[in-house]
């Protein structure tokens, strides 16, 4: 087997990008505010990190655990939480019940995201107080017109 690779010309790290042709519909306001990543993966935070490059009036905090996003969450409290649903200290329905339970976060849109499409554990995370599900492998389209509709530009309810 022989594997050969490009030389970068850049010393900027490699990452992904997306092509060009992925640019947001010029129709529509751009999204803006701060959304919080609860993900151990990181692949997937760098891939939602890449995502929302495109929106300079989006800002995303990364939490690795369960733990440390539900101390950003109640400390900062995001417009959107994005909550991957297999943690390594704390399952999904643990967290959403955490952030339900205190008074601080218990009104946060919180968007629940696993591999797993099974219907049972949709449902787990939706009684759990899920805003949406959205399943890995990310679709570009659907997770693009979904933050632009989740952060759209509105008044900030305070709690």
């Amino acid at each position: 087997m022989h594997v050969t690779l490009m030389r970068a010309e850049s010393v900027q790290p490699s990452v992904p990008r997306l092509p060009a042709d992925a640019a947001l519909d010029g129709d529509a306001a751009e999204p803006e505010g701060t959304v919080l990543y609860i993900e151990d993966n990181p692949i997937n935070l760098l891939l939602v990190e890449q995502l929302l490059l495109r929106w300079p009036g989006v800002r995303l905090l990364q939490a690795e655990t369960g733990e440390k996003g539900i101390e950003l969450a109640q400390a900062l409290r995001p417009d959107l939480v994005l909550l991957d649903m297999r943690l390594p200290d704390m399952s999904g329905p643990e967290v959403l019940e955490e952030l339900r339970e205190h008074p601080r976060t218990r009104g946060l849109r919180v968007v629940a995201l696993s591999a797993s499409a099974m219907p049972e554990e949709v449902a787990l995370a939706r009684e759990g107080g899920a805003h949406d599900y959205w399943t890995k492998p990310l679709d570009f389209d659907r997770f693009t017109a979904d933050l632009k509709r989740l952060l759209a530009r509105s008044p900030v309810s305070s709690a």
